[in-house]
């Protein structure tokens, strides 16, 4: 699994319970991001702002988008995906 932090942040979305969803949904990014990488922490903290400020139509989508990004900026920057080609700087390095 590339994203187990992202995954235990969904299924403890899923089990909110006691104070309003949008404060839970936000509470649950919160804690998501004290243990996510510096980049996904930024992600999910702002998420949070936005949902416990109200300026979300849906507390779960957006915490699911912000999972999303968040894992997005985590994620390395490999180049590109395997099997594609690479330009050449001339015909000698060529095959």
């Amino acid at each position: 699994m590339k994203h187990p932090y992202i995954l235990a942040a969904l299924l403890s979305l899923s089990a909110c319970g006691g104070a309003g969803p949008a404060e839970n949904t936000a509470d649950r990014l919160e804690e998501a991001a004290e243990q996510s990488h510096p980049a996904a922490a930024d992600v999910l903290e702002n998420a949070a702002d936005e949902i416990e400020a109200g300026n979300v139509e849906s507390p779960d989508r957006a915490a699911q988008q912000a999972l999303e990004r968040a894992g997005n900026a985590q994620a390395p920057n490999a180049g590109p995906p395997p099997g594609t080609s690479q330009p050449v700087d001339s015909l000698e390095n060529s095959y």
